[in-house]
């Protein structure tokens, strides 16, 4: 069974009890960024919660990401932090999930700090120039909100936009579905779907006609493959928690019996070779475990 590795509400903890995971590089405070972050903090308040783990066997709370922004935070006179707890001493698999902000969430960002301050203010705090915000806060214009829902977490950059725009909104579904399928949301695969889309999808007929070759039937064709695949898949992921759920509840009832002296003596007594194969299940802890018959008859 899958865990969740991090907390679904923030928590405000106090700073000065968070204790670094590892130790500032030297003159780091001198840095850009560093400013940038201190800043940022100063004008809009903590934008990403810190990531931290509660260690029992130590009995301290252990910084695993968001040493800068508790340095800025110290130094601002900030004494509570909001903080996200992960449930892993491990700073890769819960950082993955949390604090990667992608160009979706980045934009949602901005357009909220720009009804608080100027477009100029921001761009002071933020380092980068206005035309640069500017550009971030109308990068979304023309595409349809479904696609903004379903790629709301994804890691796609900016210039992927720009040829989804050139497309209708129900091409651009499409298109983004598959991007999915494939797990892959460059410029490039943009490009490539664009280029067979048929003219009546697109939003503006092409100063020169999109070529009907074997690429295009072939893209079209691996379109619908990874359709079907993507289904088959959902309904395998589907199938397989389920009955994960049921081993677990079995194996759990199992374990229950084996703990029962009465219960094994009567096994023992009676049924020596079930007691034998109820163990062995008491002992799989996931299906990768379970050998498949062909094999042990080989």
């Amino acid at each position: 069974m899958i865990k969740q590795s991090f907390s679904n509400e923030f928590v405000h903890l106090e700073i000065n009890k968070l204790i670094p995971s590892k130790p500032l590089i030297n003159n780091i405070k001198n840095s850009i960024k560093y400013q940038q972050i201190k800043t940022s903090i100063a004008e809009f308040e903590l934008v990403e919660p810190i990531l931290v783990y509660f260690d029992k066997k130590e009995n301290e709370i252990r910084i695993l990401d968001g040493h800068l922004r508790i340095e800025a935070m110290k130094e601002l006179g900030i004494e509570k932090a909001a903080c996200i707890i992960s449930t892993l001493d491990d700073t890769f698999t819960p950082n993955k999930h949390v604090n990667h902000m992608n160009a979706i969430q980045e934009h949602k960002m901005i357009k909220k700090a720009l009804t608080k301050v100027s477009i100029e203010k921001l761009s002071a705090v933020l380092g980068i120039s206005v035309d640069n915000i500017t550009e971030k806060t109308n990068f979304l214009t023309g595409i349809d909100p479904i696609v903004i829902s379903l790629l709301s977490d994804k890691p796609i950059p900016r210039t992927t936009f720009t040829i989804l725009r050139k497309m209708k909104p129900i091409r651009q579904i499409e298109v983004v579905e598959s991007m999915i399928g494939f797990d892959n949301y460059s410029r490039g695969l943009a490009v490539s779907m664009f280029d067979n889309t048929p003219e009546h999808l697109l939003v503006k007929k092409p100063k020169q006609p999109i070529k009907s070759n074997k690429a295009k039937k072939a893209m079209l064709r691996l379109e619908r493959e990874m359709t079907v695949t993507k289904e088959e898949t959902s309904k395998i992921k589907h199938e397989y928690g389920s009955n994960t759920l049921k081993f677990s509840i079995a194996r759990s009832y199992i374990d229950s019996l084996l703990s029962s002296p009465k219960i094994l003596h009567w096994f023992l007594e009676n049924e020596p070779q079930y007691l034998t194969e109820l163990k062995k299940i008491s002992k799989i802890n996931s299906f990768d475990d379970i050998e498949p018959t062909a094999n042990k008859e080989q």
